[in-house]
Order: C-alpha cells, then structure tokens, then sequence
C-alpha cells in the first residue's frame, strides 16, 4: 500500500523542514496537500519524490523559476492524481492497530492486552483508535481472525509436503496451540457478548470456518463417490473435534498428570476414529441408527432439572 504522510512524516522521509515545505506549496512547488481537518493535512509519495527533485535540482543550482519549469510536466501529474490519502491512512492506522493487537492478544491474552498500550505504542489518538474498533471485544475477535489467518499462511504450505492425514492434523495441531488458548478467550467473550453484538459472532463464525473447510476437505478426500452419505453433518463433526481439543487442553492445564504428548496422542485418537467411521472402514451409521427414535424423542424434549435429593 502506497504511504500518506502527516507533515512531521515528510520532514522525517526526506529531510526537508517544514517551514519549507510549506513554503515550495505556496510557490506552487508542490501540490496542495489533502486536508484531513483544520489544522492536519496528508501528503502523498509524489510530495516526497518531488521533494527529492527539488533538492536535487537546488545541489545542481537551478533557480526557483528553473526548477518550476523542470517539474512542469510531473506537478501537472501529481496534480491529477485523486488518491484518497485520508483514507489511505486510515486503513494503514486500522492495520497496524490489528497487527499489534493480534501479536499482544496471542502472547499475553485478552486480560493482559491494554488498549491504552496499544495506543501509546502506535503513537496514535484514543479516537483514532475507536473509530475503527468500537471496543476491546470487537478488536480481540477481529484480531482472531487475523491470527488464524497467519497461522493458516504458516502451516498450509508445510501440509502440501505429506498425503497423511495424520501427519497433517499433527502439525495443523502444533500450529493452533497457541489458537487454542486463543480461541477459548474468543468463545467466552461470544458467549457472554454475542445478543448485544451480532458482528462479533460473524468475525468469529468466518475465522473457525477456514480451519473447518480445511478438515472438512481431509474428511471428504477418503470417502469414495460411491459411499452413501454418513449419518451425521460433517461440518458439525469437525466442530466437535475442535471441541474435544479445547476441552481436553482445559484439563492438562490443571495439573501434571498429562504433558503435551498426551494431548496430541488423543486428540490423533479421535481424529483417526472419526476419519475411519467416515470412510467406511468403521461401520458406525448402522450403531447410529438403533437409536434413531430416541435421538428424536431426547431432540424434542426441554431441558430439565433434576429435583433435589432428599437428606
């Protein structure tokens, strides 16, 4: 993305004082910079080239009125260029709150993460900040999506090198470690959050879809065009399984009993069970189906609480 630059910017880049600066805009120079507000203006990369010109052609001891008549032909084209530099900056602002805070969320999680750090780090406004995340939860699940992105980037390519299925999961596991925990602060905050912010549930709902399509596609690879359709959706089963992960990496974290080793072997376990009953080589939808009538009658029933026991 092409660079806009506040005047304290274009000082830094090229080396030319504002005073400057100013000056070459009044002299016709430059082009008029794009007025963001009353006393805050963006320039462009044509203000830095042709600055770079200017003081070129200035070493070489061209006149003012040379050097205008040298960059004829380039001001009347940076003239017609409409770039919107407001909201340029703007989405480079936007994308550089959201990489932080994508790198502070996965290291430090969502307790630790201080929107005030984020702003001081980037040298920006607290209103330049809410105008594009409206609140720490809108940011943590964007910054979600954007970490799973990341983490696809980095494992995808390595999972092209083998056919296994197994060896795929393994490593896609060893990618989402830190997605895991990632991903349970996530659910949490969906969970108490999701009725007052219909937009939170989507930003969460399109990062897991791209690592479900990605299993779905694993599931769909073994079973032959011939098979009849399993009993069960597979986009729910691959969610159960992303289920079981967070749930049994929840209780390794109480205690020593199970090491990391253990966490993978199971989950392996359960995928590969899963992978066979899919493929056919385990014959489960006929199990399924002696308990179809009370499948139906327990999906039709509310919920209940169990009375109280007697002391």
């Amino acid at each position: 993305m092409a660079e806009a630059f506040t005047i304290s910017a274009l000082e830094r880049t090229t080396g030319v004082s504002r005073s400057t600066i100013h000056f070459y805009v009044r002299e016709g120079l430059l082009p008029q910079p794009q007025k963001t507000a009353a006393s805050r203006a963006l320039y462009s990369e044509d203000h830095a080239r042709l600055l770079r010109r200017i003081t070129g052609l200035k070493k070489d001891g061209l006149s003012l009125a040379d050097i205008r008549v040298a960059l004829e032909t380039e001001l009347v084209n940076a003239g017609k260029n409409g770039e919107d530099l407001a909201a340029r900056e703007s989405e480079r602002v936007r994308s550089a709150i959201l990489r932080l805070a994508t790198e502070e969320f996965a290291t430090k999680g969502y307790k630790q993460t201080h929107v005030a750090d984020i702003i001081r780090k980037l040298g920006i406004t607290p209103q330049a900040f809410y105008s594009h995340f409206p609140s720490k939860s809108r940011l943590l699940a964007e910054s979600f999506q954007t970490f799973i992105r990341w983490n696809l980037a980095f494992i995808e390519p390595r999972l092209m090198e083998s056919n296994d299925l197994g060896e795929r999961l393994l490593w896609r596991v060893f990618a989402n470690f830190r997605a895991n925990a990632f991903g349970s602060e996530v659910l949490s905050l969906v969970r108490s959050e999701a009725p007052e912010d219909a937009d939170l549930v989507r930003f969460v709902e399109k990062a897991w879809g791209g690592i479900v399509r990605r299993v779905m596609t694993d599931f769909e690879e073994v079973r032959t065009s011939r098979s009849d359709p399993p009993a069960v959706s597979l986009e729910l089963l691959v969610y159960s399984l992303i289920g079981a992960l967070h749930n049994a990496s929840l209780r390794t974290s109480w205690d020593n009993t199970f090491g990391r080793a253990d966490l993978i072997r199971a989950h392996l376990w359960l995928y590969l069970a899963a992978l066979a009953a899919w493929s056919g080589e385990v014959d489960i939808d006929s199990r399924i189906a002696r308990y179809e009538d009370l499948i139906q009658e327990v999906a039709a029933r509310e919920p209940v609480t169990p009375p109280p026991l007697e002391d």
